[in-house]
Order: structure tokens, then sequence, then C-alpha cells
């Protein structure tokens, strides 16, 4: 299997994440396509959340998944700068580099088992 990232999901930060949700939902006619109280991925690589962002702003933040954060880390930090460690979150294994404009991306290898549920 390849350790090859893919694009993910793009993640804003929001202050109030039900008002957000209905918006996207009932004017913009998004999918919800996984749910959990501080946190709503839509289908089509768009996520909202109201908890602390990794970064410590309220930046938005682009996600990039990987089959193996471990490995992907001990490559990527022989190549770029890293802006953190691999951290063990809930959701999965997560750390972050930087792109040549000093832009954070995240790596993702996500939990067998995730808070979010996916909403059928």
């Amino acid at each position: 299997m390849s350790n090859q990232p893919k694009f993910g999901f793009l993640l804003e930060y929001v202050t109030d994440i039900e008002a957000v949700k209905r918006f996207y939902v009932e004017v913009l006619g998004f999918e919800v396509e996984r749910a959990h109280p501080v946190f709503v991925q839509f289908k089509d690589h768009f996520a909202i959340a109201s908890d602390e962002s990794l970064s410590g702003t309220r930046d938005p933040e682009v996600y990039w998944l990987v089959d193996d954060a471990e490995a992907a880390f001990d490559d990527l930090s022989r190549k770029t700068e890293t802006i953190f460690p691999i951290k063990q979150m809930p959701f999965g294994k997560v750390f972050s580099i930087k792109d040549p404009a000093g832009q954070p991306l995240y790596l993702l290898e996500f939990a067998r088992e995730r808070p979010s549920q996916p909403v059928k």
C-alpha cells in the first residue's frame, strides 16, 4: 500500500457549529458525511469544527491523508521543516509540515475508531 499523501479535507473553525452546519446544509445544499458535537465533515472534502485548532489559531487547516503517519513523518521530516511531530489525537495520528510558502500542511492517519460518526 502506498503512503503517498492524498487530499483529505479543508477544515474551517467556527464558533457556532450548529448555525454554520445549518447554513451549509440548508443554504448551500451540502450533505453531512460525519458528525460529532464539535466536528462536522461534509461530502466533497470540507469540514467545520468548534474545538481548539492544532495550530493555535482559527485559520483554516488543510489535511492530507496517509496510510502510515509514522512512516510519512520519517520520510517527510528529512525533506522539509516540521511544525510539530506526530500527535495521537482521538481521531488519529497527525503531524504538520511547512510547504515552501510557509503554510502548514497537516498529515493524518485516521484512527480505526473515530469520535465522529457516519451520517446516513
